[in-house]
């Protein structure tokens, strides 16, 4: 690699973007792990967020979700992709929290991956590992990519309410966060007589000193619920409503890519691209969070809840289910995924899959959480 004024000219390695085409680098909010997860959002809908003293709770929630082959799926082994668009999201979060009364405090370390993109886009990546799956016509090709791994120290105040028609309350929350990385970009072109022509921009961390990129930023969250008779209760999930992460340095990458052959590697990087040149600089930015938020409704009976929720990130998804005292089962659609979460002593565990078959399903979740009462 030779860099004069940060011009680049390569055949070594740089990165593919699986999967959609859209914006260019650097305009996307940056993809954050939640700081809500499903079995906390029910447990705030169907009792008081905390009781008695307090309690000090450990928990580990991991999710993937494709829809481009099995997770499970050796590489390789897929069926031609035939869809309009391909995706594939990826959060991994361990956490350590304390729940008083009034006030809640958490550490986390997290990781958010989001990859789109056209049906070029696919092909093209399950050609790098099965050549027979390149596209057979010329396609253009469009992908996203949006990456990020923080620390997290979060502080939240809860302000009871009551009514008439019961206690409500409001959760206010902060959080500062630490970047580890971030990559975001797009890659944009076609394919046409056996060979890739497009353009990448890019924006990442990776290649520089650790020192360097490490950066602050801060989120605000917000959530709240009210009875609406005695039976009926709602709630309310906002996350990174507002907030920003100051990126110290990135380095930002534009370059025009020509390659008859992509080969990525596990971390989506590139290897022996024929041609690739362009241009490298080295940019601090300002970067938005992309905000989650989350609609609740529980109808509680004698021995149930009946529980619906509505969340919207990049997309509305809704889940329709139940709740019991010692578990509960949701639905989730339009991709069919249930969710099953049951206690057992001090320990809470979520399984969630698309299909019965694990080795079939694209959608997986898990989290699995310890909790000990305190002053006891």
């Amino acid at each position: 690699m030779r860099r004069t004024g940060w011009t680049l000219r390569t055949g070594g390695s740089l990165v593919l973007f699986l999967l959609a085409a859209l914006l260019s680098a650097g305009a996307e909010p940056v993809i954050l792990p939640p700081l809500w997860t499903e079995d906390q959002r029910i447990q705030q809908l169907t009792s008081l967020p905390v009781a008695g003293d307090g309690q000090l709770e450990v928990g580990y929630y991991l999710l993937a979700r494709t829809n481009v082959r099995p997770l499970l799926q050796s590489k390789g082994a897929e069926q031609p992709f035939a869809g309009e668009q391909g995706y594939y999201r990826f959060a991994s979060l361990s956490e350590i929290r304390l729940r008083l009364p009034r006030w809640q405090v958490s550490y986390a370390f997290g990781i958010a991956d989001r990859f789109e993109g056209d049906q070029g886009a696919v092909q093209l990546y399950q050609g790098g590992v099965n050549l027979t799956q390149l596209p057979t016509t010329d396609t253009p090709v469009h992908a996203l990519l949006n990456r990020s791994a923080v620390n997290r120290w979060t502080v939240g105040h809860l302000v009871p309410l009551r009514d008439r028609r019961g206690e409500s309350w409001l959760l206010i929350a902060g959080s500062l966060y630490l970047s580890r990385r971030i990559q975001q970009g797009t890659l944009d072109g076609r394919w046409q007589s056996a060979q890739f022509d497009g353009n990448l921009l890019l924006d990442t961390t990776r290649g520089l000193n650790p020192a360097d990129t490490r950066s602050a930023g801060w989120g605000l969250h917000l959530a709240a619920s009210a009875p609406l008779s005695d039976r009926w209760r709602i709630g309310f999930w906002g996350e990174n409503l507002l907030g920003h992460i100051w990126q110290r340095k990135v380095q930002r990458i534009t370059a025009r890519v020509q390659a008859n052959a992509i080969v990525p590697d596990a971390d989506g990087f590139l290897h022996a691209a024929p041609l690739l040149s362009g241009r490298i600089d080295e940019v601090s930015e300002t970067l938005s969070l992309r905000t989650r938020y989350t609609f609740g409704l529980a109808h509680q009976q004698a021995r149930r809840t009946w529980l619906l929720f509505a969340s919207h990130e990049d997309g509305w998804r809704f889940a329709l289910g139940g709740a019991v005292a010692r578990g509960w089962l949701l639905w989730h659609l339009p991709d069919g995924e249930v969710h099953a979460s049951w206690s057992v002593g001090r320990w809470q565990i979520l399984i969630g899959l698309a299909d019965l078959n694990p080795w079939r399903t694209k959608h997986a979740t898990l989290s699995l959480r310890w909790s000990a009462p305190l002053g006891r």
